[in-house]
């Protein structure tokens, strides 16, 4: 399986319901549920202390990361090295065709394989709400953890030792960890099993797009990863495109022009959607376009320059 390398601080994922930015160290800091602009469940890139995180980490402070996609898609991995061992950690938002329609659940996919040596490890998963200001309780199940107080309960269904990721406790890893944390509806069915199968459909869905893309003949491998991510950032459900992702983070650190990006701004959005037009993806042009009808405009005196991603001009 071929692996395309990712060159920025962050890996991102996401399935044009969420999106997430994944850390080189394997810490999620900064992930949205249940859509773009609803508060972080995982947000420690604003807050470290109050913004909590989900981290697959090694005991040893040292130790050396790499983060690289599997080739033409949005599934990141990340690479491992601490002196006891090598282990990677993929992350991937499911997205692929089922029952003739995009089949995108709140879900958050994460596998961790051990490549040598025995890696001690620490898994910590502190899901919060209201922008950090309410913490989940934990409860323990047979095959999972249940983190409640959020406005719906999220679960982590895992093969890990529950005690010791409840506890944040240090253990080996032995054997291949999987993790499938979800918001309000839980994983039905076997855990491995369809894990690989969400895994290879969601890789086959993002090359089947890949394919149908118009590409250039110089800078392929860049343009078809910029092209990626801005998918990542059109809400299917309405047509919307987010500007960014993230919100609160100023122009210039301690200055007050802190702008939340993760509204449809007008301006932004056209150049995107030049970008989706250069590459021949018509039907992200034809989504928005429903989304500029559903504004009502034939209505409106004038456009604001931005508006929330189901199309609602106030904004908080």
């Amino acid at each position: 399986m071929e692996i395309q390398k990712n060159s920025y601080d962050f890996g991102i994922i996401g399935n044009c319901q969420y999106s997430a930015l994944i850390s080189k160290d394997t810490n999620i800091t900064w992930m949205c549920w249940p859509r773009f602009d609803s508060s972080f469940i995982f947000g420690s890139l604003l807050d470290r202390e109050k913004g909590g995180g989900f981290s697959i980490m090694p005991t040893s402070a040292i130790f050396s990361s790499t983060q690289k996609y599997i080739k033409n898609t949005n599934v990141l991995v990340t690479k491992i090295e601490c002196p006891d061992g090598i282990y990677e950690v993929t992350d991937f938002a499911p997205r692929f065709v089922l029952n003739d329609r995009n089949h995108k659940p709140l879900m958050l996919f994460r596998k961790v394989k051990k490549l040598s040596g025995t890696p001690q490890i620490i898994v910590r998963c502190r899901p919060t709400g209201k922008y950090g200001a309410t913490t989940a309780s934990v409860l323990t199940g047979s095959n999972h953890l249940r983190y409640e107080g959020l406005d719906t309960p999220v679960r982590l269904t895992t093969n890990g030792p529950l005690t010791f990721i409840e506890q944040e406790r240090p253990f080996h890893l032995n054997d291949d960890l999987y993790f499938v944390l979800s918001w309000g509806i839980p994983l039905e069915g076997p855990l491995i099993s369809s894990f690989d199968i969400f895994l290879n459909e969601t890789i086959r869905y993002w090359q089947i797009w890949v394919e149908h893309c118009t590409l250039p003949s110089v800078f392929q491998k860049e343009v078809i990863r910029s092209a990626l991510t801005l998918k990542l950032h059109q809400f299917e459900d309405t047509g919307g495109i987010v500007a960014s992702c993230t919100t609160s983070l100023p122009e210039i650190i301690g200055k007050e022009r802190n702008w939340d990006y993760r509204y449809c701004w007008l301006r932004d959005s056209y150049y995107t959607l030049h970008a989706f037009q250069s590459l021949g993806r018509f039907e992200e042009i034809e989504a928005y376009s429903h989304f500029i009808e559903n504004l009502n405009i034939e209505t409106l005196n004038s456009l604001q320059p931005a508006y929330s991603i189901d199309g609602s001009p106030n904004l908080p």
